[in-house]
């Protein structure tokens, strides 16, 4: 692969980060700092729990256009040209163990894959979308079926409470179970992977320093993302832990507060 040197990586969350759920779009000061970061020769990438090339997520993947994606919290690192640099597959064990607890517990939690949604209870499911997006246009499946092709699951996205997401975490130490950042719903991903660590890869492979490394969050599953980078940033609408772990506060997201840190900074 051929190796462009970067001034620093900028890293950025997309939910309540770059996509406004107030507006449902990309704040356009965003989009135009990440245009200036990348003309000043910043690696830009995407961190995000989302499977970033979803029928949910692609628009927003091709707006920012990012140098590399950061997928579902780490578990897959691929750079704009396709090179897989981090391919974590959840263990099938694991997975197993995990729809038998929430099938018995009653609680959805599943993956969409290729535009299917493989979900334990997916009548919660729906009620979810129904009541946080004000639609629902899934395509359930069975989700065993996630372990009888053997489907590349990475991440799994749960719907139930805090309380019933920590009983899960309590009975599966090997996961993580972060809560959005509206907390209503979490992302459950083995632990060894974190946005943290995708970063790591990322410098490593184009030989960026630690010094040069920045990342923009709000939730619960940015806060190893926030504290590990050199400078971690955190929206001022973020949840209160993110803005302990970061090192600086910017605006929230309606007023620019990316924008606003990329200047602060010096990077645009």
């Amino acid at each position: 692969m051929e190796k462009k040197n970067y001034n620093g990586i900028v890293a950025f969350d997309v939910d309540h980060t770059l996509y406004d759920h107030d507006t449902w779009e990309i704040t356009p000061s965003a989009l135009t700092g990440i245009e200036k970061l990348k003309k000043n020769g910043y690696l830009v990438a995407i961190a995000s729990g989302r499977d970033m090339k979803n029928a949910y997520s692609v628009k927003i993947l091709d707006a920012v256009d990012p140098d590399v994606v950061i997928h579902m919290n780490g578990t897959l690192v691929e750079t704009q040209k396709g090179e897989i640099l981090v391919d974590g597959i959840m263990n099938p064990a694991l997975l197993e163990r995990v729809l038998h607890f929430c099938e018995a517990q009653n609680e959805p939690v599943g993956s969409r894959i290729e535009d299917v949604d493989y979900f334990t209870c997916p009548d919660k499911v729906r009620e979810f979308d129904l009541k946080y997006w004000g639609f629902d246009d899934r395509n359930f499946d069975d989700p065993w079926k996630m372990l009888s092709m053997g489907l590349p699951v990475r991440s799994l996205a749960y719907f139930g409470s805090r309380e019933h997401g920590a009983e899960l975490m309590e009975a599966f130490p090997e996961l993580k179970v972060l809560f959005f950042s509206r907390e209503v719903g979490a992302d459950v991903f083995e632990a060894e992977y974190s946005k943290a660590m995708g970063i790591r890869r990322v410098a490593e492979q184009y030989g960026i320093p630690h010094e040069k490394t920045y990342a923009f969050g709000d939730s619960l599953n940015d806060l190893e993302m926030l504290s590990d980078v050199q400078v971690g940033i955190a929206m001022g609408n973020a949840v209160p832990e993110a803005k302990e772990a970061a090192d600086y506060i910017t605006d929230d997201i309606g007023h620019d507060g990316v924008y606003k840190a990329l200047e602060h900074f010096g990077l645009i």
